[in-house]
């Protein structure tokens, strides 16, 4: 009896676990597909004790690319530690998210696993500050599937700035709205001409967002973008 009583309880385990964990397909652009030998890279996630999501994604021959924490079931808001790996094994980036957003400091390595120098953003808001911001804002930030690769394909460097050597990030500020359009983009911290003109017109390109949201409700909301051009 006592046998059949552990049987039980590691069936009930293994069960809830299988259900809890959900493995997905992706294409090179990182969309959902069916065909698994057509897929260049896997991705499994597993809903943890506080309700968010472990994820990992690993390449068709099954490196890891990325391990890291999104706070939504769609995987479109990241928030939490993340790493991300070349195909090679090492190390290519490491840092936190907040809601989306970058936050803290980021390192960053070579192909070869060389440290490249750090990057910087804006620190995550604190505890208090977050409360604050949830009962007067939005309970659910706006957010946009994939916005890292989503960066890597559409923003341009422009060929003025590459010859001079002009690099950096531009800051802008922007709306989203409750239909999930971007409205009224500014730059808060430029670095050239070219390269905030470039900045802006990717902003100005972008399809729909995912609006925030309060009480179940669609609302505008104040989001801020870093774009480094490197």
């Amino acid at each position: 009896m006592k046998n059949a009583i552990i049987a039980l309880v590691f069936g009930l385990f293994f069960t809830t676990s299988a259900w809890s964990q959900k493995k997905d397909y992706l294409n090179s652009e990182f969309q959902v597909i069916e065909a698994e030998d057509m897929a260049a890279y896997t991705r499994t996630r597993t809903k943890n004790a506080e309700g968010a999501y472990d994820v990992s994604v690993n390449f068709s021959g099954g490196q890891v690319f990325m391990t890291g924490k999104y706070q939504d079931e769609a995987l479109e808001v990241r928030h939490g530690h993340f790493v991300f790996y070349s195909q090679n094994g090492n190390k290519q980036t490491e840092g936190d998210y907040h809601l989306g957003m970058k936050v803290g400091t980021w390192k960053r390595w070579d192909e070869e696993g060389a440290p490249l120098p750090s990057r910087t953003y804006a620190n995550a808001p604190a505890e208090k500050d977050i409360a604050k911001e949830s009962s007067n804002k939005a309970s659910v930030a706006a957010s946009f599937a994939d916005f890292d690769a989503y960066v890597e394909k559409n923003l341009k460097y422009p060929e003025k700035a590459i010859m001079n050597g002009t690099k950096g990030t531009v800051y802008l500020q922007m709306v989203i709205s409750a239909e999930g359009d971007v409205k009224n983009p500014k730059i808060t911290q430029g670095i050239s001409p070219e390269l905030d003109a470039a900045a802006m017109q990717f902003i100005m390109g972008m399809p729909k967002w995912t609006p925030a949201q309060r009480n179940g409700a669609n609302i505008d909301s104040e989001v801020i973008i870093p774009l480094t051009f490197e």
